[in-house]
């Protein structure tokens, strides 16, 4: 099956921390099908400026002096995006550059630039800076939940290899998300897949092919898991990806889901934690009790995916 070209975007505030997760997408995909969007949100001129009593010739230069400044920002901006980037490969013609005043908040005007842009995902390093911070910051927003529920994010930190992915299955909707993005952009990357579930009566991880599952685990899980299991799987094979990539792995519930899900994950070499979000909730305000926001906060050398 052919693959298709992914088109990120991947908002840049002038550092090299804001350009670290094109490192892990040069390790999942080949450069030359990458597409890259680079977002630029500014901060907007102060209020005095825009609202139409700028009458003095001193205020009318400051003016002019802040918005000079900030196109020199951009450039500047950019040019190291392009200049890092190209070194490491990518191809300048499929670099776009996209900047707007930062009026609503990173968070929301990313989801909504990737939206109207219809980009894969928006990846972004978990250690945020600059104006980068307000992408991890509370926003209970109903329409950033459901613009965001439109566009993946992909949390990225430290040195990631991307050969095995494990998607953690639960009892919502948000399961049968993270299956259906993970098959399409894990399409012919080689990457292989658990499909991870809690149950209570494990002394130790157990692991099969999904085939074997309703025979080897069925003991262990109720029929409402095992059918999502089996859904999942089915998700990622009619995305293209094969039987022999896909593996149903199920972990002890000691009380702690998201330490045993990451213990797990750090003890056999998981570089891609996949987690689906149901309609009510949103990346943004993941309260840290639930697994998604945990592992959002306590991940390492990993990239999270949330859909």
């Amino acid at each position: 099956m052919q693959t298709l070209p992914k088109c990120f975007l991947l908002p840049v505030d002038g550092t090299n921390e804001s350009l670290r997760p094109a490192g892990f997408l040069r390790r999942l995909y080949p450069p030359s099908e990458i597409s890259l969007i680079l977002g630029r949100f500014s901060t907007p001129p102060p209020s005095v400026y825009t609202d139409g009593l700028v009458h003095s010739p001193r205020m009318q230069a400051k003016r002019l002096q802040f918005l000079e400044q900030q196109k020199e920002d951009e450039h500047r901006i950019f040019r190291h995006a392009l200049e890092t980037l190209t070194k490491e490969g990518f191809s300048k013609p499929l670099i776009q550059q996209h900047s707007e005043p930062n009026q609503m908040g990173v968070a929301k005007q990313a989801c909504l630039l990737g939206d109207l842009r219809k980009v894969d995902a928006i990846v972004v390093p978990k250690q945020v800076r600059a104006n980068l911070e307000d992408l991890m910051r509370s926003n209970p927003s109903s329409e950033l939940a459901l613009h965001c529920l439109r566009c993946p994010i992909w949390l990225t930190q430290g040195e990631i290899e991307p050969q095995k992915a494990a998607l953690y299955i639960a009892d919502e909707e948000g399961s049968i998300r993270i299956a259906d993005h993970a098959g399409f952009m894990l399409l012919n990357t080689g990457t292989t897949v658990d499909l991870v579930c809690t149950a209570p009566r494990l002394s130790h991880p157990a692991s099969c092919r999904p085939s074997q599952a309703p025979r080897e685990l069925a003991g262990l899980l109720s029929r409402t898991q095992l059918s999502r299991l089996l859904k999942a799987y089915q998700i990622l094979t009619d995305n293209g990806m094969a039987e022999d990539q896909i593996r149903i792995t199920l972990i002890a519930d000691t009380g702690d889901t998201i330490a045993s899900l990451l213990a797990w994950c750090a003890s056999n070499g998981i570089g891609i934690i996949g987690l689906g979000r149901s309609r009510k909730e949103s990346i943004f305000r993941f309260p840290k009790t639930t697994v998604a926001g945990k592992i959002a906060s306590d991940f390492k050398n990993m990239a999270v995916w949330i859909a």
